[in-house]
């Protein structure tokens, strides 16, 4: 058990150091990050590719005997939740409203069944979740961005639905292709998985954030009030996610609350990238890494002390 802290610590300090490294690159010398730039889709398929390499899908079959909890959970996460986060944000902070949408409309991140089981979760079910959510992100991001922000921005839902296939379900399907062949070499080198996503995931924030980097140095309110924000969506996100299920288990509510809080922001970046360059989106999708990274650590203690009070 000692070794958990250290864990946390690993965690959070290894995305921070990236955020902060790849923030200065892509600001300081955007001429890399513009190099980078046309090979950003390619870079995500990677990440994707990584991340499908490791997953079981024979575990995940096994967990969807609870099938109408991993629906009521996949028609939450993707559509219920982002359309209330952003008629908040719009009624609240209307300049972060896209990319509260944009965060909130997010797919699981990919170690969320390590989170869920550190926070004493069910990592099976956090697992169903994250690979439901992420296969029917291709359909759900468009429609309810289109749907909630179309008016807004301009959007075609066939230009992202094609994007999401290629970065999603593409390198998804190969990822799994090469693991039904290679199981033993791949369990074997999978170790070298994260570091290799996580400068992966450095390339791909240089190469985003160097197209506004002009924009961003000249506008540093922008990033206080964009972490600002931020942590308060983390935090309603976090409240969202074990209220909003009371009939579950509570192990099955805190991977719920897991797979909503820590979504896959390596797709958002992306996204904002790609679709909402502006800097007032860019910035605090980008930014959402930090809460992202260290909101486990007192989520966890909160989990733990709760845990100790019922008991």
């Amino acid at each position: 058990m000692s070794r958990l802290p250290a864990l946390l610590r690993h965690l959070a300090e290894s995305y921070v150091a990236v955020l902060v490294i790849a923030l200065t690159i892509g600001l300081f010398v955007p001429s890399v990050g513009r190099q980078l730039s046309p090979y950003s889709t390619f870079i995500l398929q990677s990440i994707f590719f990584l991340s499908a390499l490791k997953l079981d899908l024979k575990s995940v079959a096994r967990e969807m005997r609870n099938w109408r909890a991993v629906a009521l959970a996949n028609a939450f996460m993707l559509m219920a939740f982002p359309a209330v986060g952003y008629l908040l944000a719009r009624l609240f902070a209307p300049q972060y409203a896209l990319p509260v949408l944009i965060l909130a409309a997010m797919p699981a991140g990919m170690t969320t069944p390590l989170l869920a089981e550190l926070v004493g979760g069910s990592a099976a079910f956090a697992l169903v979740l994250t690979v439901t959510t992420s296969l029917l992100a291709p359909v759900t991001v468009p429609l309810v961005i289109q749907w909630l922000a179309g008016a807004a921005v301009e959007v075609s839902f066939l230009t992202m639905f094609l994007s999401l296939l290629s970065v999603i379900i593409a390198p998804f399907a190969l990822g799994q292709l090469v693991r039904a062949f290679m199981k033993k070499r791949i369990d074997a080198t999978s170790f070298a998985f994260k570091p290799v996503s996580l400068t992966l995931l450095g390339l791909l924030i240089v190469s985003v954030i160097a197209k506004q980097a002009e924009a961003i140095l000249g506008n540093g309110r922008l990033l206080v009030e964009g972490l600002a924000v931020l942590i308060v969506y983390f935090v309603l996100a976090h409240a969202a996610g074990f209220f909003g299920f009371p009939w579950l288990r509570r192990d099955l509510r805190l991977s719920t609350t897991v797979c909503l809080s820590y979504m896959n922001f390596t797709l958002a970046i992306y996204l904002a990238g790609r679709f909402f360059p502006q800097p007032e989106v860019l910035v605090p999708v980008v930014l959402s890494v930090i809460p992202w990274s260290v909101g486990i650590i007192p989520f966890r203690a909160l989990t733990r002390r709760a845990r100790y009070h019922a008991g």
